[in-house]
């Protein structure tokens, strides 16, 4: 029996094996690809995208080169100017009056006017003489002269511009000595004064479709402008030439993110540009393009297995159909048989199966009859049991009345006596609850008779299950062993009591007297010869216990409950059907 359940087992698996087999090979074959093709993507794709942001930062860098040299341009115009040279070296002589220096003042003036007026973003121009006379433009009414640099730091430059920002708005100043163009002897120097947003226009045009920011750090390390606010004057943390040979990221201190760098090539003024592309924004599209793979993966792993379902259901379904009808043919559902399709191995164990299905079905229904004629054999029997002690006491009562010339109480006596025997012979096995409720009447009328004012009865039964029908003569018996071997042997009188509820799914049945009860030694006893029907003590109990059994199963089992000198209570169920 083992061998059979163990070959069930294996073949109610074999769908979920070739389910599980091939979509762990769909699985594991669309891992490999989606990984593999995403490695490759994700290299090729930073490739592309490193080469990309390399252009876009010297192209930046370009643009700010042609600024720097625009500014050169107007350095060299104004430094070769000759009446500012000859203005700078007749200040420089220290014998002109306020009139001459008037004068001086509105010809040099008149000369940086143009390319101040002209040049946008300029916030002032000054040339300054030796003796530290100032001869300036300012296009913002209002606003001082700015200088970032001494007169030694733009001498020693020695006509090279220097740069630097200056003022409380991070302007951009722009220093140069102005040399004599006979003896190349400084005469002076020039001062320029740029807004800062300026230099900002050149990064924010730097957009890309990736979010990151840039810096413009001079050669100082200071960050000359930024993308991002309130870093410009800062100390740039970290070292750019080692930016620029690294090719791995590295944590952005200002960012506060893990970045790739692109530095650009150092400009003629020793600016750098630095752009700083976060990790995360730079395999963005990478991994959008790695999330769509991933969804798309999912849809062909979906389908597959939806494949793959259909296809083992067609190939195991007969297989499938076979064990279903066995399992059901197992418990009991004898008409199961399983239509063979196909004459293939599984079609030829489906028709042996049928074969033995039919014979098996022949078998049981024969020993099934049988069974069923021996079981209501017992229960005529058991229906047909009268007990004779209770016909002699009746007898014994309706005598001592006639001698005691009572002849309308023998009458009544006489009568229920005789419905009562009536339906002990009746041919009906099941009747109502209301008809088994009057026999139980007419056999407590007869004790009353018997045992006077000893015997009350007390009924609690809910008027729903009188139309229940119960087997005949089933109370009786159990009223006749509360009186006999519980009110009887007790001196005072005794109390029975008669309780029927209807529940969800069953009724509900209770006889209790308060008459001497047992003890649990005798409760045991009693339920011990109940399950080995020894008919010769308590018929009537056992008759009731086995006839409960046979007909609703050992759901209907007798329940006693009793105590010594506190009397007993027998109730069982009954299914409603």
């Amino acid at each position: 029996m083992s061998g059979h359940k163990e070959k069930r087992i294996k073949v109610a698996s074999l769908r979920k094996k070739m389910l599980l087999v091939f979509t762990l090979l769909i699985i594991v074959t669309g891992s490999i690809l989606f990984f593999f093709s995403g490695a490759v993507y994700r290299y090729s794709y930073a490739a592309i995208s490193r080469t990309y942001l390399e252009d876009v930062t010297e192209q930046t860098t370009n643009n700010i080169e042609n600024f720097i040299n625009s500014i050169e341009d107007i350095n060299l115009q104004i430094l070769t100017n000759s009446v500012i040279q000859n203005q700078l070296q007749d200040v420089n002589q220290n014998d002109m009056n306020s009139f001459e220096l008037r004068n001086a003042s509105k010809l040099i003036e008149r000369e940086l006017e143009p390319y101040v007026l002209a040049t946008s973003n300029v916030v002032s121009m000054s040339v300054v003489s030796l003796n530290e006379m100032v001869f300036s433009v300012n296009k913002v009414t209002g606003r001082g002269i700015d200088f970032a640099f001494s007169t030694d730091e733009i001498y020693q430059a020695n006509g090279t511009s220097i740069w630097s920002l200056v003022g409380p708005e991070q302007s951009i100043c722009i220093a140069k000595a102005i040399l004599d163009l006979k003896t190349m002897k400084p005469i002076g120097y020039i001062n320029m004064v740029y807004e800062a947003e300026y230099l900002d226009s050149f990064l924010r045009n730097d957009s890309t479709e990736y979010s990151g920011m840039i810096y413009l750090v001079d050669a100082l390390g200071t960050i000359v402008s930024t993308t991002h606010d309130g870093y410009v004057g800062e100390s740039f943390p970290m070292d750019i030439k080692e930016l620029e040979s690294s090719e791995v990221s590295s944590y952005d201190i200002l960012n506060e993110k893990e970045s790739f760098y692109y530095v650009g090539n150092v400009m003629p003024n020793g600016w750098t540009l630095v752009k700083a592309v976060a990790v995360e924004d730079f395999y963005r599209r990478t991994n959008q393009i790695m999330g769509a793979s991933c969804v798309a993966l999912c849809v062909i792993l979906i389908f597959g297995i939806a494949t793959v379902q259909l296809a083992s259901k067609r190939l195991i379904q007969p297989t499938q159909d076979l064990l279903e009808s066995m399992k059901k043919f197992g418990k009991g559902d004898l008409s199961q048989r399983v239509k063979v399709s196909e004459q293939d191995e599984v079609g030829q164990i489906g028709e042996e199966y049928n074969r033995m299905a039919d014979n098996i079905e022949t078998l049981i229904e024969q020993v099934y009859k049988m069974e069923i004629t021996q079981k209501q054999a017992e229960i005529d029997f058991l229906s047909m049991q009268i007990n004779p002690h209770f016909l002699y006491n009746t007898l014994d009562t309706i005598s001592w009345m006639a001698i005691a010339q009572e002849g309308d109480k023998v009458s009544e006596l006489t009568i229920a006596l005789a419905d009562l025997l009536r339906a002990m012979v009746k041919k009906e096995r099941f009747i109502t609850l209301e008809e088994e409720l009057k026999t139980v009447r007419d056999y407590l009328f007869i004790q009353k008779q018997r045992f006077g004012d000893k015997i009350s009865v007390e009924y609690d039964i809910d008027e729903r299950a009188y139309s229940y029908r119960v087997p005949n003569f089933l109370f009786q018996p159990l009223i006749e062993n509360a009186i006999i071997h519980g009110i009887e042997p007790k001196i005072e009188p005794g109390k029975l009591m008669i309780q029927i509820k209807v529940e969800e799914k069953s009724l509900f049945f209770n006889i209790s007297d308060d008459g001497v009860g047992m003890s649990p030694e005798e409760k045991e006893s009693l339920l011990e010869q109940c399950d080995r029907n020894d008919t010769k003590k308590n018929i009537g109990l056992k008759n009731v216990y086995r006839r409960l059994i046979l007909c609703y199963g050992e759901e209907s089992r007798l329940k006693i409950i009793s105590e010594k000198n506190q009397g007993t209570a027998i109730s069982f169920r009954l299914p409603i059907e």
